[in-house]
């Protein structure tokens, strides 16, 4: 038997043939119930549907098998078949027996379908009736063959090796190129700002670190990188860049002098100096910084170290009036000054007491002795230049002189002149050996005007004795009370070289120099008038300030010349 006879299912009625001759034994009929059926086939039973080539009465078989399993009232069941085949619409419901499952007895005799093994049937179960069952899957017993490889002509295979090979070397340049492999390349940041640095080696994907030198310039820029420019290297080891900071003065107050220097030295200072102090701060320690804590240097800058030590007398002996006082002030001490008479030179330091180097207290009493600012008298000119144009009127204050007029030069040199009591005239002017002239009434050395000479006529009652004289012991005499010492020429009216003779006049007039200064004395003039004239000034005047060459060269000349005519 075929396979496509086992699967046929053959509906036999009333009209086919008799003797079934045309019937297929093998087949499993659905057919009419009849006295020859098999009593233990299934058999559709009251099928009220309609079954083509059947017949449609229900009676042909009153007496059906009690046993026989029955397909009943089974209306909502429709059986499709393939078009050209019989059709089973709304079979009967089947109606199967009570079945004991211990009885072996009991056993549900196997119909055709069953013989086939079909894999859809199973011994039924009443309570299985009720419940859905998933379709059993079967798998084909029929596979097909494997198709047969068609493979590549050698030519081919080696054509499409090389064009993989091209196409990975391109892609392998390409790709190396962009740097996606095969490390990156270092970007130039020396001479960049650090943010610009920062900026362009994170961009290339390295990790940045910086560090600081000190310079005197370029402050914030990259002075160097620890990679090179251009070089193509792995990102992962990061990069350090080295910025330029500017130099500060560290914090060194409080510090012992050593200590401090060394900190500057370490900063970059290449000059640093002490300027010792007095304080109450332990000795050698640093007090003072110049420039200040925290300020910007460049390393060529002076630093000074203001260094304390203890309260110390200076050493003042020598010195103005005025520098001494200052350096006893500076050492945190007070000055207290006297005045003396003293054979030293005029305004200075005589005697100090404590002596220097004496250790005191701060703000303790230091007495300097100072010889007289003044003029021991008002005759000793070059004593005048030893003072202040203030000091000098004060002096002539207290000597009772009093302003005749005053003015100054344009040099701002004072031009003025004061009368004493007995009729002396002191003129402080630029030109001694002229006659004095000026006009006003200011007090300019009271003022501050300098002084730039000195000329003085006697009264007379105020020449020294033999100071009348015309000669050379009238000129000593009168040298001697002013404070002369060097006499260098004499000349008189007999030899005088002058741009006209000295008719009706008659003289003699000294000319030394005393250091710095240079002095003359006068000494003559007509038989009416005769007087007394002494003067002093810087002594560049007569040595090359004024023109002499129509005097011979000779300052006595010139001066006896411009004051007697």
């Amino acid at each position: 038997m075929s396979s496509e006879d086992l699967d046929k299912t053959v509906l036999v009625g009333p009209d086919a043939s008799p003797d079934g001759a045309d019937a297929d034994p093998d087949a499993t009929q659905l057919a009419e119930p009849s006295a020859a059926a098999d009593p233990d086939a299934t058999v559709l039973a009251d099928a009220p549907a309609e079954v083509a080539d059947s017949d449609p009465d229900p009676d042909s078989d009153p007496d059906p098998d009690p046993d026989a399993t029955q397909l009943a009232d089974a209306a909502a069941t429709r059986l499709n078949l393939a078009p050209g085949t019989h059709r089973l619409e709304s079979l009967p419901t089947i109606v199967l027996p009570e079945i004991d499952p211990a009885d072996p007895d009991d056993v549900i005799a196997s119909d055709g379908i069953d013989a086939l093994d079909d894999p859809y049937f199973s011994p039924a179960v009443p309570e299985d009736l009720t419940e859905a069952h998933a379709p059993v899957q079967i798998e084909s017993p029929v596979q097909s063959l494997p198709e047969r490889k068609k493979r590549m002509p050698k030519w081919a295979v080696a054509l499409l090796v090389l064009v993989l090979l091209g196409a990975a070397g391109g892609a392998a340049c390409y790709t190396y190129q962009q740097e996606y492999w095969g490390g990156r390349t270092v970007p130039q940041v020396v001479g960049l700002s650090e943010e610009d640095a920062r900026t362009a080696l994170e961009a290339a994907g390295f990790n940045v670190e910086a560090s600081y030198q000190l310079a005197d310039d370029g402050f914030g820029n990259v002075i160097a990188c620890s990679l090179t420019a251009g070089e193509r290297v792995d990102p992962s080891a990061g990069a350090t860049i080295t910025v330029a900071a500017q130099r500060m003065v560290p914090q060194v107050v409080g510090q012992d002098k050593d200590a401090a220097r060394q900190a500057l030295l370490d900063a970059g200072a290449q000059n640093v100096v002490f300027a010792y102090v007095n304080s109450d701060a332990p000795d050698g320690t640093v007090v003072a910084v110049d420039p200040a804590e925290g300020s910007p240097f460049v390393s060529a800058d002076t630093i000074t170290l203001s260094v304390a030590e203890p309260y110390v007398v200076p050493e003042v002996m020598g010195l103005s009036a005025d520098a001494a006082k200052a350096a006893v002030e500076k050492a945190g001490l007070t000055a207290k000054i006297t005045y003396v008479e003293s054979d030293q030179p005029h305004n200075t330091v005589v005697a100090v007491s404590p002596e220097a180097g004496t250790q005191t207290s701060e703000g303790a009493e230091v007495e300097l002795s100072i010889s007289s600012p003044y003029p021991s008298d008002p005759f000793h000119l070059l004593q005048y230049f030893d003072c202040t144009s203030r000091e000098a009127a004060t002096f002539l204050g207290q000597e009772s002189y009093a302003l005749a007029f005053g003015g100054t030069h344009s040099n701002g040199d004072a031009n003025t002149s004061y009368t004493s009591p007995a009729g002396d005239v002191l003129t402080f002017t630029d030109k001694p050996e002229a006659p004095a002239a000026g006009s006003g009434a200011d007090d300019v050395l009271a003022n501050g005007a300098t002084i730039g000479g000195v000329r003085l006529a006697f009264s007379a009652s105020s020449v020294p004795a033999g100071g009348t004289a015309e000669t050379e012991a009238g000129v000593r005499a009168v040298m001697e009370a002013c404070g002369f010492s060097t006499l260098k020429t004499l000349t008189t009216q007999n030899d005088l070289i002058a741009p006209e003779p000295a008719d009706g006049k008659h003289f003699i007039c000294g000319y030394g120099e005393d250091g710095d200064w240079s002095w003359a004395v006068i000494i003559g003039g007509t038989d009416e008038a005769s007087q007394v004239i002494a003067l002093a000034c810087p002594k560049n005047r007569f040595n090359g300030g004024v023109n002499l060459s129509s005097f011979g060269g000779y300052a006595a000349d010139y001066i006896a010349y411009t004051s007697l005519f």
